[in-house]
């Protein structure tokens, strides 16, 4: 609430908020979307942060690109079927 303190008694600010959504980037030459996540999705730190339409236009428009199995952003996104 007031800021956590270090051993020292020194306030730190709280961490940011994590982005909402992540795209993660393939290793090598080419650097192409590997795969998209929620920002809470902690599988790899390897990517950056992204928009919800950015995210949407990855998941459309790159065929080698996956929604992460464990955190699910197609279904976030509403993308599957119920």
């Amino acid at each position: 609430m007031f800021g956590l303190r270090t051993k020292s008694g020194a306030r730190r600010r709280p961490l940011p908020e994590p982005p909402r959504w992540w795209i993660e980037y393939g290793i090598g030459a080419s650097r192409r979307p590997d795969r998209v996540h929620t920002g809470v999705c902690r599988i790899t730190r390897r990517g950056r942060p992204a928009t919800r339409e950015s995210v949407l236009e990855v998941l459309r428009t790159v065929p080698s690109a996956i929604a992460c199995p464990l955190c699910r952003p197609d279904s976030e996104l509403g993308l599957l079927d119920s």
